[in-house]
């Protein structure tokens, strides 16, 4: 988190000042997955197509395949779903919908579901980095003004975001989007 936010253009002196340097502000959660083999895994839905809620989501399995990562259309293709290649002894970090909003929208969330395998148990730890359930989290002010642009995200707490996702599910973030129009009206310019 810190290399993160020292590459948006935060100082040493700024970062302190964020709830991140308050680590007394953080916080963690873990989830263990079991996903048994499939001899028909199109049959099955391992954990279905999210994007995770907190700031990061480390993520260690053990060596067998099945995270997928939807990866956008672009220059050398439509949307679809990409297996995330298996690298021995390492850790996968996704990107979650907090640090999006905490960026102002400059690191993106990453939609990804998991899969079964046909001939091989799939384990995974799920490590979960966030805030208190009860702090307010918005693009940082230092990220944020005219030279920067206006926000992009209302503040919102994890567990709001939590309870927005769990009724408007991948419109969670669209409907803390702040209308620029609007927002400068509201600042008078």
């Amino acid at each position: 988190m810190h290399l993160m936010l020292l590459s948006l253009g935060l100082t040493e002196e700024e970062i302190d000042n964020t709830l991140i340097g308050d680590l007394s502000k953080i916080k963690n959660a873990m989830h263990l997955n079991s996903y048994p083999a499939c001899p028909d895994p199109d049959r099955v839905v391992g954990l279905a197509p999210h994007t995770d809620t907190g700031f990061l989501a480390v993520l260690y399995h053990n060596g067998v395949s099945g995270l997928q990562v939807l990866r956008r259309k672009d220059d050398i293709g439509p949307t679809r779903w990409v297996t995330v290649p298996v690298v021995p002894n390492t850790l996968v970090v996704n990107i979650g919908d907090l640090m999006h909003v905490l960026s102002n929208g400059t690191f993106h969330n990453v939609v990804h579901r998991s899969t079964v395998n046909k001939t091989n148990q799939r384990l995974s730890a799920a490590y979960f980095f966030g805030p208190q359930v009860d702090v307010k989290v918005g693009p940082l002010s230092e990220l944020t003004g005219p030279e920067q642009g206006l926000p992009l995200y209302r503040p919102v707490t994890w567990l709001e975001l939590q309870k927005l996702k769990s009724t408007l599910h991948d419109k969670a973030l669209q409907s803390m989007k702040i209308d620029g129009k609007i927002e400068e009206l509201r600042k008078g310019a």
